[in-house]
């Protein structure tokens, strides 16, 4: 099937925008899992309690 409407072209302004976003977007997830102040890091690297 072929297609029938051509792919838009992005300007070089809407590729910097969503480099910038994706950027960011990427920081907001990653950032919190590498942080030595973050829960997650505290929970995984604390000692097991015996029971």
């Amino acid at each position: 099937m072929a297609r029938t409407k051509l792919s838009k072209q992005l300007s070089q302004a809407e590729i910097e925008r969503f480099v910038a976003e994706a950027e960011r977007l990427h920081k907001s997830i990653v950032q919190p899992l590498l942080s030595p102040t973050s829960n997650h890091y505290r929970a995984s690297n604390a000692p097991m309690k015996r029971c």
